[in-house]
């Protein structure tokens, strides 16, 4: 799963009025990518960060969290839920904080609330590479525990994603798709990663304009999925790894074939052709 997909389930969960359970709260945590993709997971809860499970928060969750401030507010309304025994918030502090005096500060207040830290961790302020190592322990021991349940829960969002999108009209897909833009083009230019996001909104849009029909061959889908939809692939004109855009501008629906073509040979023609028909697009 990406980050829209999830953050699509999340919202079609609470249609349902249901919440997302701890594990599988892990398992959505698991698939973000960066920093920035956990801030607007997180962010998305609004109100609702209040009721996200104390153990999610306290044992999952403060790995991910990489800026010194953003950490001391959750860290904040962790504490105010709880006295327990958690050293490793403030071990987490340290590793984020910036001076020796700071951590020094950390130590002497993770005192107040009985956990002895030792004058040692004093030495280990400023230490994001012990943080990622963290996230990575902890995405390790997901695999290793989880992986069972990703089957079950991806089909559930499969099932809750299809009959979302049954009900919602072409001019209704295309609104969401243009309330979804952000500045997610800028950000890429300075993102130094090899994984860029894209929209579950407009992956079903390129495939619902194109009616069943690849956009380069004119030839129908070459057989139905599961759910009884023609199998398309969407293929991004101007790739994102280039600096091409996740826009309705920019996607197409092709068949399998068309698809390995495009990249293969990425002929002029071709080119050409699915520019035109994405463009057309947006007139739909």
């Amino acid at each position: 799963m990406d980050l829209s997909e999830i953050l699509l389930y999340l919202d079609l969960m609470k249609r349902e009025d249901r919440r997302p359970l701890l594990n599988e709260l892990k398992m959505m945590l698991y698939f973000l990518e960066d920093y920035k993709q956990v801030k607007e997971f997180y962010n998305n809860f609004g109100e609702d960060k209040n009721r996200l499970p104390f153990k999610f928060l306290a044992h999952s969750l403060i790995h991910f969290i990489e800026d010194y401030e953003d950490f001391v507010e959750l860290k904040n309304h962790i504490l105010s839920k709880s006295k327990r025994d958690y050293n490793s918030l403030f071990i987490h502090q340290i590793l984020l904080c910036k001076s020796k005096e700071e951590a020094m500060n950390i130590i002497a207040e993770a005192k107040q609330y009985g956990i002895e830290l030792g004058e040692i961790w004093a030495s280990r302020y400023d230490s994001m590479w012990r943080i990622k190592n963290d996230q990575k322990a902890w995405k390790e021991g997901i695999e290793h525990d989880q992986a069972e349940l990703f089957p079950e829960m991806y089909e559930e969002f499969c099932e809750m994603k299809v009959k979302y999108f049954e009900n919602l009209s072409l001019e209704q897909l295309k609104q969401n798709v243009l309330n979804e833009q952000t500045n997610e083009v800028d950000s890429r230019k300075v993102r130094k990663v090899s994984v860029f996001p894209r929209s579950v909104y407009i992956n079903e849009f390129a495939k619902r304009v194109s009616k069943g029909i690849c956009q380069l061959c004119d030839e129908k889908a070459p057989f139905m999925d599961k759910k009884g939809n023609p199998f398309l692939e969407v293929h991004h004109i101007h790739y994102l790894s280039q600096g091409g855009t996740d826009t309705i501008d920019n996607v197409v629906a092709l068949c399998p074939n068309c698809h390995r073509k495009i990249h293969q040979l990425e002929l002029e023609e071709d080119l050409k052709k699915i520019e035109e028909k994405a463009l057309a697009n947006i007139n739909m």
